[in-house]
């Protein structure tokens, strides 16, 4: 299995260590790293920041797309964190936390 890992420095040193394909993505080219992520892996890791440089539409699309799984994941900096699912998730179903 292929895991694919867009991030910065300091994650992706982590995910190199663990057998995943790294990709040192900056803001500029986050959206082309993406794509040649979900061309080759089974798995593809984006960190949050560098899914908030790429485009709205080819994000959503990536993340709604099987295969191959697409996930926004913190870097190890939590400098910005992805969205919380549980709690979007509770919100739809009208339950409280």
């Amino acid at each position: 299995m292929e895991v694919a890992v867009l991030a910065d420095e300091l994650t992706a040193a982590g995910w190199r260590l663990a057998g995943a394909q790294v990709s040192l993505a900056t803001a500029e080219n986050a959206a082309g790293c993406l794509q040649a992520a979900l061309e080759s892996a089974d798995i593809v890791l984006v960190t949050a920041q560098l899914a908030a440089a790429i485009p709205a539409a080819q994000l959503t699309a990536a993340l709604l797309a099987f295969p191959p799984l697409t996930l926004v994941i913190a870097d190890l900096r939590h400098a910005q964190e992805p969205p919380d699912l549980e709690a979007h998730a509770r919100r739809a179903l009208g339950v409280l936390p």
